[in-house]
Order: structure tokens, then sequence, then C-alpha cells
């Protein structure tokens, strides 16, 4: 009867890890705009450029002890892209903010709670769903096909498919230079993107690259196939 809960908690363990970690970041850039100046300047570099020295101070204690570099470079970037969003993404959440307390870093299951509760019916995104699993979040798929389909400024059908064709195709290293394109195409349409799935999946890409792509292909034809194209 018990030895099933191990196997399913992994998957919300490391999703509340992620999130725990996203939600932080989001939380940093809104009260010092001297980190978020920081994390921004990362975007698109490598561990070891020079405008990612600053980084190193902010998020290092944020990762595990032995943390291998192309984890870590997925933190990186998910927190450059966190930080490269306009002020007023972070002024949003602050009613959530304030209900969750004055810790930085909840616990991973209070934190897992509270924003899964919170992620659904925000902007002009409908109620999201993933193929396989609710506790790995809403794809990045996802939002490219809410970024299409949302009411009000929408991205058009061809650029979002041209744009998942080339994120999907990418290596590990093409990943995390192409994204910052994608994701400020979807931002502009309003769209809500789910960090901690983002987070998960760039950790995972390079073992995982063909199911990760396989699935942000058809989280985002499932959502476009809605469109009446006549």
């Amino acid at each position: 009867m018990t030895t099933q809960a191990p196997e399913e908690s992994k998957p919300h363990r490391k999703r509340a890890a992620c999130l725990a970690f996203t939600d932080h970041i989001e939380r940093l850039c809104r009260n010092d705009p001297g980190a978020r100046a920081a994390l921004r300047a990362g975007l698109r570099r490598d561990l070891d450029h020079p405008r990612a020295r600053d980084m190193h101070r902010l998020l290092t204690p944020l990762l595990r002890d032995g943390c291998d570099d192309r984890t870590a470079q997925a933190h990186y970037t998910v927190a450059s892209l966190i930080a490269a969003q306009p002020r007023h993404a972070f002024v949003a959440d602050q009613d959530e903010d304030e209900d969750e307390g004055a810790e930085e870093a909840p616990g991973p299951a209070q934190k897992q709670t509270s924003r899964e509760d919170g992620e659904r019916g925000e902007g002009n995104t409908p109620p999201k769903t993933a193929p396989y699993g609710t506790s790995y979040g809403t794809s990045f798929g996802t939002a490219l096909g809410h970024a299409v389909t949302g009411k009000g400024t929408s991205m058009r059908l061809s650029a979002a498919e041209s744009s998942i064709n080339r994120l999907t195709r990418q290596s590990i290293r093409g990943i995390h230079l192409h994204l910052p394109a994608a994701v400020n195409q979807v931002r502009t349409t309003g769209t809500v993107i789910d960090w901690g799935r983002l987070l998960a999946d760039l950790v995972d890409w390079p073992y995982r690259s063909g199911r990760i792509s396989r699935h942000w292909l058809q989280d985002f034809y499932r959502i476009t196939a809605r469109i009446d194209q006549d």
C-alpha cells in the first residue's frame, strides 16, 4: 500500500524545488533592482562569461552541493529570463507574496501547493493541462500555443510554429541561446510562462531533449488545432 508513495512524490519534489527557485528569483527581482540587473546581464551568457560573475553570488547558495555545470546553466538561464521581464511583471504578484508570508524560500510542499493553485487563470491563459502529469506543470509549448490563441494581442501561428520548430531542434547550447527570443515573443502577448517547468526541462535537456521536444510540440499543436483557419 505504501510502496507507490515514493514514486508518486518524486515528480512533486522535483517540481517543488524548481518552483521554490523560480519564486525566489521573482521575489529577488521585485525587491532588489541591483540583483535584477545582475541577473539580467547574464542573459545568453555561459557560466564563465565575465558578465555572469555577479550571478554567482546570487545563485550559488540556491544550488545543491555538487551541482554540475549543465544543471547550474539551466538555473542561470531561467534566472536571467525572469530578470529580463519588464518591471511591471513583478508588481502583479505582490498581493500573492504578502499572503505567502515574509519567508523568501518557503518549504517545497507549501510552495508547490500555493503556486499551482495560483497559476490557474492568470493573464489571457486558459486553464492549463500537462499531458505527462500535472506534477510537471505547463510546458513552453503550451505557452506558445496560448500566445497564438489568447485574447487580445496574439502571436501569429506561423511565427509561433517557426519558433517551436527551431527550439525543438537545438542542442543544449543552442536551447540556451534561442530561448530568450522565444520567451520575449510569448511574454509580449501577456501569456503566463511556467518558469518552474521550463527550469525542469532545461535541467533534463542534455538527457531527454527528444522527449521534452515531443511534449512541447504535442502541447503546442493540441492547442493551436482549435484555431478556425478557414
